[in-house]
């Protein structure tokens, strides 16, 4: 089914913010509703009564929250991108820094294809190409903020990356990690080999960096024991 992107000449704003916990997770049931009939129908196909279907509310109810369906588009988008960073927290607070670079590299490729798999919001959105000015503003902000902190374990793990590549790596790693997911999600077949593939190119693509200083430093060494044996040599 083609997608189209949302008709950005309506209100994409949502009506009014929840304050009582029920309206919360009447709002939350709603979201998670719409994700997947987004996910299944894409953005044009789907009706905000096939929503509230799925939600188990009434029609009535969701216009108390979002006036129209692009409201609720975004407000889906939002949804998801919250839960992507929770779950970047998660992982960079955890104990897979403490793993060598290639097991860090590898895992974090696989804890991301799992939360994807998982996660009906980023087909909704991403998968689906429904993408609206504030969908895309706020997946390439995160994808610079996550970049930022990947520099970090960039600075700790690659001894021979520059401090100035630093940016531009953690770039590319994010970039190129965003596109093969969405791609990988889009031809299911193909997903594992796919991601098998990401991670060869993204491990050959940093090697260099990894191994810089192996040969000067030991170009260092051989220097040390040449000036050590000349020392002790007799004259």
């Amino acid at each position: 089914m083609k997608q189209h992107a949302p008709n950005m000449e309506n209100d994409g704003i949502s009506r009014r913010v929840p304050t009582q916990e029920r309206s919360r997770k009447r709002v939350e049931r709603i979201i998670e509703a719409a994700s997947l009939v987004f996910a299944e129908e894409g953005f044009d196909a789907a009706t905000m009564e096939s929503i509230a279907a799925r939600a188990e509310t009434s029609i009535g109810s969701i216009y108390q929250f979002f006036p129209n369906k692009l409201s609720l588009f975004n407000a889906l988008a939002r949804h998801y991108h919250d839960k992507l960073r929770a779950f970047f927290d998660l992982l960079l607070s955890g104990p897979l820094l403490e793993q060598p670079w290639g097991d860090i590299l590898d895992a974090g490729i696989d804890a991301f294809t799992a939360f994807h798999d998982q996660e009906p919001g980023f087909r909704a959105v991403w998968v689906g190409l429904n993408l609206t000015t504030e969908v895309v503003t706020e997946g390439e902000a995160i994808n610079r903020e996550f970049a930022k902190r990947i520099e970090g374990v960039l600075a700790a793990k690659l001894e021979g990356l520059p401090a100035k590549m630093r940016p531009v790596v953690a770039t590319m790693m994010v970039e190129i990690l965003t596109a093969m997911l969405i791609v990988s999600a889009r031809r299911p077949a193909e997903a594992k080999a796919l991601m098998t593939e990401t991670k060869a190119l993204l491990r050959r693509y940093l090697a260099p960096y990894e191994a810089s200083q192996k040969p000067e430093k030991a170009a260092s060494r051989k220097r040390s024991e040449a000036k050590r044996a000349a020392v002790r040599s007799p004259r």
